[in-house]
């Protein structure tokens, strides 16, 4: 299998205008995408794609099947849309044999700077479907400006989340379960997080709004990630595990981002580690987590954290058991009443 790039060897190109000068050099090509980000840059293109997929869910099987209907007469496969769409637009560079390329309109995933494709059936992971390197992203400030705001936040929201692991491993060191902090191994994030809460703000305009400057901030912070996050067993991702847990417990989509910040923000304040540090950057970044905002109900939340142990592993079907707090100390129905409250009152 193909080695994944890392995020730090990606070619990010910034610019304006970028789409329309860009597409002018791709011969026959197709486009992997989705009907709001089509609507949003098809008269961006120099010129149409030879055909067009159109990209509703990550099942594999759904992927082959428009994978396949699309010619194979190409010289180039281009991922136009966020997360869903540039994964599926991997999964197509491997079956037709063709270079990628790689326009997010919106950078709030770290599908963007990924090369990997999960498998999923349905909406479970069940392994790793193809490894895909694109040639380079085309981050188009014009493009990506158009988005809501909230979908260009949400990938700040897909980096601070990382405070959920540093809530963990403090929490654990202060019972004694496990060695105090490895300082020298959560410095990077820390200092990540530092730069992304003093670059972001300063990044917008008079009146609070995004600017380039803004978008490169956040595609920076997304790739920066990687080689910042800590690595370490006492350190679990129960953050991004909340994200999916709630999907497959209620069948129904969310922003990734969004939803990862708030599994963070639930594991800072079960852990009793400051979480209004973390919800204070998030409000810094104009990153949604509250309830209300990211349109969860208490029932779907509920759902979601009892699904929680088992993804992490619970130490049933020949899985060990996560060292996470989700795992040990599982929540009751008191417990997330009152994490409801707490989210609600903040």
């Amino acid at each position: 299998m193909v080695e994944a790039k890392l995020a730090r060897d990606y070619d990010i190109r910034f610019g304006h205008g970028l789409l329309k000068s860009d597409s002018a050099k791709w011969g026959r090509y197709v486009v992997i995408t989705t009907p709001s980000a089509w609507a949003a840059t098809k008269d961006e293109l120099d010129h149409e794609p030879a055909g067009i997929g159109i990209n509703e869910w990550l099942d594999r099987t759904h992927l082959i099947e428009v994978s396949d209907s699309l010619p194979d007469d190409i010289d180039l496969v281009v991922g136009l849309g966020a997360g869903r769409a540039l994964d599926h637009a991997k999964l197509v560079a491997h079956r037709k044999g063709k270079p990628l390329v790689q326009v997010p309109t919106v950078v709030s995933t770290g599908a963007i700077i990924h090369g990997f494709v999960a498998d999923w059936d349905g909406r479970q992971i069940v392994g790793q479907l193809v490894v895909v390197n694109c040639e380079y992203v085309l981050v188009d400030y014009d493009v990506v400006l158009r988005a809501p705001e909230r979908l260009n936040t949400a990938g700040l929201g897909d980096v601070l989340c990382g405070y959920a692991g540093l809530s963990e491993w403090r929490h654990t060191a202060e019972l004694g379960k496990t060695d105090p902090v490895d300082e020298s191994k959560t410095a990077r994030s820390i200092a990540l997080y530092d730069q992304i809460v003093t670059d972001f703000p300063a990044s917008l305009d008079a009146d609070g709004e995004l600017t380039p400057a803004s978008v490169k901030v956040i595609m920076s912070a997304v790739q920066a990630r990687d080689d910042a996050l800590v690595k370490d067993d006492r350190a679990p991702g129960a953050d991004h595990a909340f994200c999916f847990v709630v999907e497959i417990a209620n069948d129904k989509y969310w922003i990734h981002g969004e939803m990862c910040a708030l599994g963070a923000v639930i594991i800072a304040w079960r852990t009793q580690q400051s979480p209004e540090t973390l919800t204070g950057w998030l409000d810094k970044c104009k990153v949604r987590w509250r309830p209300s905002d990211v349109e969860i109900t208490r029932e779907e939340l509920g759902a979601g954290i009892a699904v929680w142990p088992s993804w992490m592993g619970d130490g049933t079907n020949d899985k060990p058991a996560s060292p996470s707090v989700v795992v040990q100390e599982p929540m009751t129905e008191e417990d997330i009443d009152a994490c409801w409250e707490w989210l609600n009152s903040n």
